[in-house]
């Protein structure tokens, strides 16, 4: 063996880090550690030390990634109930709980729909579009049983069932932090974009949201293990928690569907259908029936209540969040020509701005589809038509001996790269759209795509970016209803109005950074396009500051023969 040098390549914005591209590493030594790799992280771990170590890639038991990341997933959660303390303290009543940003559906649901009385609704009441809870099915019923064990003719009821129920998503916090590190394998600690975002702390206890990361975590880990009924049975679930979350499933399918179309016309007939097609379409047909079989067990009628929701959606007009709520934002911020000169010069530029009205709810349904419909052909266009698939790999090969000879992995192992490498960040772009187009988008929606930023593994930059405007939303919302009721002292639509557009452009930014990520990892060596072309047996040993596109390889080269992928 013999030590060589190889200076990295300049990398374009988006582009993946070191720890998304596959390479050899038999001496055991390659260290995907973020505090060596993503700039952000590297700029500021002298305050735990400095870079991770080559040890890092050895580390077994407790201070594996998932163990210690779990652990911190509990530490923040926590700040999050701290953030919650006001309320639990003084109750939740209105506005003071918006004054003190404080709100929560998890108690207020439960006093106003009389879940812990002794008129206490059934199952099928509480989870009744009309008089239930509000809430999606399967946050519905997982908020119904937990309720079952709280006695709400106490002193405190409300504040132990916002405890309780903490407790439970505490818990399944930490079970997705763990699928996603699991998933990730050596990039585990790309998990810590789940468990250690500020988004939880500001959004993690508004409502059940936690219970459908959890579920899509578990989903997609379970199909990067070559379990593609199992995953499809989660995700179903988890569209029951979160319908947003649907569009992973339509990715999946998407992708498989291609990549079955492009390798049929390609590969010989020895070669087979590839077998992530068909678990793409047995991923995403799972999902449909789990979903569909739900809606009937816990909703009235052969169709679970959808055509209801159906109609509900398209006659509903914008809510908070919304980008269809900024026309009559506009008209509620016109400025008052007889109070400045500043205003009116404001009105003769501008007044047609202020003359939009606010947007029915015919029109807006309309606007969404057209939206969604051009977004996702833009999608479409940058991601799966343009970037080639990654290689193919023998079906019959890979169920007699677990090993394709023609790239050296096992079916799990090549799954698990088309998870992250390709399904997380094509999902977390159309999630982003979906979000962004969506007629309703409450302060704890953003979380949903927290996994799939870690899957895709994106800069802490970017996280940062966008767990900014969050914030900055976060408080921005509470004010803004609470001075529908104290005008003077609430936030005035024009402050809302540019907190509203930030927060939709930081969706926006992590959403673009999906589609480059999706990009970058499809260039690459001839016959392999989605390879790096490696000489031999890489292992990262220093990254020079200032980070990424100033960094170095250590690469040690056999005395033979470079060693490419066959």
């Amino acid at each position: 063996m013999t030590g060589r040098r190889v200076r990295q390549p300049s990398l374009r914005p988006g582009s993946p880090r070191w720890s998304q591209i596959p390479a050899d590493t038999d001496d055991g030594e390659s260290a995907y550690a973020l505090s060596r790799l993503d700039p952000l992280v590297r700029s500021a771990s002298p305050v735990i030390g400095g870079p991770a170590g080559r040890r890092l890639a050895s580390a077994t038991g407790f201070w594996r990634a998932a163990t210690v990341l779990v652990l911190l997933s509990a530490v923040v959660f926590g700040l999050g109930i701290v953030q919650k303390q006001h309320c639990r303290a003084e109750g939740w009543s209105s506005p003071d709980q918006f004054w003190h940003a404080c709100y929560s559906d998890i108690p207020v649901v439960f006093a106003s729909s009389g879940l812990g009385g002794a008129d206490r609704p059934d199952l099928t009441t509480a989870l009744s579009p009309d008089t239930g809870l509000g809430q999606p099915p399967l946050a519905g019923l997982m908020m119904w049983v937990t309720s079952a064990v709280i006695d709400g003719d106490q002193v405190g009821a409300n504040r132990d069932y916002f405890d309780l129920t903490a407790l439970l998503l505490a818990a399944l916090l930490a079970v997705a932090v763990a699928a996603v590190s699991f998933t990730l394998d050596r990039r585990g600690w790309d998990a810590s974009h789940l468990a250690l975002s500020p988004v939880l702390i500001t959004a993690g206890l508004i409502s059940y949201q936690v219970l459908a990361i959890t579920l899509v975590a578990l989903a997609l880990f379970a199909l990067s293990r070559n379990r593609a009924a199992a995953g499809g049975l989660l995700l179903g679930l988890g569209v029951a928690a979160a319908p947003q979350v649907a569009v992973v499933g339509v990715v999946v399918a998407v992708l498989a569907l291609w990549r079955s179309g492009t390798y049929l016309q390609s590969q010989t007939d020895e070669a087979g259908r590839d077998p992530r097609a068909l678990a793409g379409v047995t991923f995403a047909g799972v999902t449909v029936i789990t979903w569909l079989v739900l809606r009937i067990l816990l909703l009235p009628g052969l169709t679970g209540g959808f055509g209801d929701v159906w109609t509900d959606w398209r006659k509903g007009t914008p809510g908070y969040g919304s980008l269809w709520l900024i026309p009559k934002l506009l008209a509620d911020s016109a400025p008052d020509p007889a109070s400045s000169w500043g205003g009116r010069f404001v009105q003769v530029l501008f007044g047609w701005l202020f003359a939009a009205d606010s947007l029915g709810g015919a029109v807006t349904s309309v606007l969404v589809v057209i939206a969604l419909l051009v977004a996702g052909a833009a999608l479409l266009r940058l991601t799966v038509v343009k970037v080639a698939p990654l290689s193919p790999i023998r079906t019959g090969t890979l169920i007699e001996d677990g090993v394709d000879p023609g790239t050296g992995s096992s079916s799990s192992t090549v799954l698990a790269d088309w998870v992250t490498r390709r399904v997380a960040p094509a999902s977390l772009a159309t999630l982003a759209v979906v979000l962004v187009t969506a007629k309703s988008l409450p302060a704890q929606a953003s979380l949903l795509l927290l996994p799939l930023i870690a899957l895709s593994g994106l800069r802490w930059r970017d996280h940062l970016i966008w767990a900014g405007t969050e914030a900055v939303y976060f408080v921005g919302i509470w004010l803004y209803i609470a001075g529908e009721t104290t005008a003077n002292r609430g936030l005035p639509s024009q402050f809302y109005l540019l907190m509203l557009v930030a927060r939709l452009a930081g969706i926006a930014w992590v959403g673009v950074q999906g589609v480059l990520v999706y990009r970058a990892t499809g260039a690459g060596a001839e016959g392999y396009p989605d390879q790096v072309g490696f000489t031999g047996s890489l292992s990262i040993r220093e990254i020079s500051p200032p980070g990424l596109d100033e960094g170095t390889l250590l690469g040690d080269r056999d005395a033979g023969t470079p060693g490419t992928p066959a």
